[in-house]
């Protein structure tokens, strides 16, 4: 039996060097291979496994739910591929929605096996037994107060059951849990505004119409930069809203090194949230998903009063916080510390290493959105000219920017009835754990106003989003 099985395997290479031996190079061409379509009926779907854990969370308040398995009548639910990890950007994951296009559903498999852009490619239909995997959830949100049920948009992740959480479906058992069908479909992205995303849109395709790069972070690379860990994030500003996602790229990704487009245009990704789930961001399969090719930019527009050097030895306004050791002290000082939702979180007074400052956070804030304004006493330019500003900023456990700075020459204590222009200034970024240092916002050229002025300090996040902490210091108006 020994020799049969040798000389059938010398056979077997004889034949083989013959076929390819006969053929030329331009004749050479990958075999044709079919795939037969399964024969299963699907009787569950993506959104009733959101359901099974929902009700499980209801009754025992689990954030984990095992489907049971079920030998006779196993549970199938279908799905569509719209992850590729041909680029690096995913890793050990697929992607799948319920449908090709106008999808209610989507969802994230975790699987111990990469290179699976080579089976399961963009648009292609699976079936997923369910039987024995688990399903988990995660809002981002503190312990006490994650839910599948509180309007927080969470990620639901489909795996095998490792103590009390999901983790990676083995490789020796991906193909007795996922199925290739013989389809492709084509994937029509959802084209949607940032402001109507909700829960149903995570992990499905999206499209932005017209979008672009947050100006700060133009000619920087995907994932590249020193600050950069595991993952980069850049902004993708709505150009129609003006509100922003980040866009996440693995620092494995193979074109982490590309420089980010400068134009605006389309953008296509996965919606997803980030490692923690702490906040919403977009995925690209490949670069060539951001359209971004129309030169002519939809920057918010800035104060722009030349850019001739100014400044001088007088000193309109001056505050380093020194004094300032309480909540109410900023208050005192002339400064106005508005929540705008009524929240608590303001602007407080901070100190290390001997420096004060002021600062302010989302995170643990429990308030999502938070929208909170730091606004500096009038200041007065009648008898000065050539003024300018300047402030440094410092940043902690970054993700995503937070602080945009603004001038008004009409505020009167109402921030809806003042007109605000936004301010040019160099703003601290990074790192994502732990601080950065304190970095000067370069000196903003405001000779071209007269009259009286008030700089604010505004800042937008959530503590289930963007929660970088920001640190303010050394608020300076000088003229000649």
């Amino acid at each position: 039996m020994k020799t049969s099985k040798f000389y059938g395997f010398l056979s077997f290479i004889m034949i083989a060097f013959t076929i390819t031996s006969c053929l030329k190079d331009d004749d050479f061409a990958l075999p044709s291979i079919s795939i037969e379509e399964p024969n299963i009926i699907t009787n569950s779907s993506i959104t009733a496994i959101k359901t099974a854990l929902q009700q499980e969370f209801n009754t025992n308040e689990n954030l984990v739910y095992t489907f049971n398995v079920n030998e006779n009548t196993p549970t199938y639910v279908e799905g569509y591929v719209v992850s590729s990890d041909a680029t690096g950007n995913f890793y050990k994951k697929l992607i799948i929605q319920d449908k090709a296009e106008n999808p209610t559903a989507g969802i994230e498999i975790v699987l111990n096996k990469t290179s699976l852009s080579e089976t399961y490619d963009i648009g292609r239909k699976v079936y997923v037994k369910l039987d024995g995997l688990s399903v988990s959830y995660d809002d981002g949100e503190n312990s006490y107060n994650t839910s599948p049920m509180n309007g927080v948009a969470g990620k639901y992740v489909l795996g095998v059951l490792d103590g009390d959480r999901v983790d990676d479906i083995p490789s020796t058992s991906i193909k007795d849990y996922i199925i290739r069908s013989s389809i492709v479909a084509t994937i029509i992205p959802s084209s949607i505004s940032l402001s109507d995303i909700n829960g149903v849109h995570i992990n499905t395709m999206i499209k932005l119409s017209s979008a672009q790069i947050l100006k700060s972070d133009l000619n920087k690379t995907f994932a590249g930069e020193p600050n950069d860990e595991f993952d980069g994030f850049r902004t993708i500003l709505e150009c129609d809203t003006e509100k922003t996602i980040q866009l996440q790229t693995s620092t494995f990704a193979s074109f982490k090194s590309n420089v980010v487009p400068s134009g605006k245009g389309i953008f296509t990704a996965v919606l997803s949230k980030d490692y923690r789930a702490e906040f919403l961001v977009v995925i690209a399969n490949t670069p060539s998903k951001l359209e971004f090719t129309n030169v002519e930019r939809c920057d918010p527009p800035v104060l722009d009063c030349g850019d001739e050097a100014v400044g001088g030895n007088i000193i309109l306004f001056e505050e380093d916080f020194e004094d300032i050791t309480s909540t109410a002290a900023i208050t005192n000082a002339g400064w106005t510390n508005i929540n705008v939702h009524g929240g608590s979180t303001v602007y407080s007074s901070n100190s290390f290493s001997g420096n004060s400052y002021v600062q302010i956070a989302a995170y643990n804030s429990n308030e999502s959105p938070l929208e909170a304004w730091l606004i500096t006493p009038e200041i007065n330019l009648d008898a000065t000219a050539n003024e300018e500003i300047t402030f440094e900023t410092n940043t902690g456990y970054d993700n995503g920017p937070a602080l945009t700075t603004y001038i008004s020459s009409d505020f009167n204590g109402d921030l809806t009835t003042a007109t605000w222009i936004q301010l040019d200034a160099v703003l601290s970024e990074g790192p994502s754990n732990g601080y950065n240092n304190f970095i000067g916002s370069g000196a903003i050229n405001i000779s071209c106003l007269t009259g009286t002025f008030h700089v604010a300090f505004k800042y937008q996040g959530a503590a289930n989003g963007i929660s970088t902490t920001f640190q303010i210091d050394n608020v300076r108006v000088t003229g000649n």
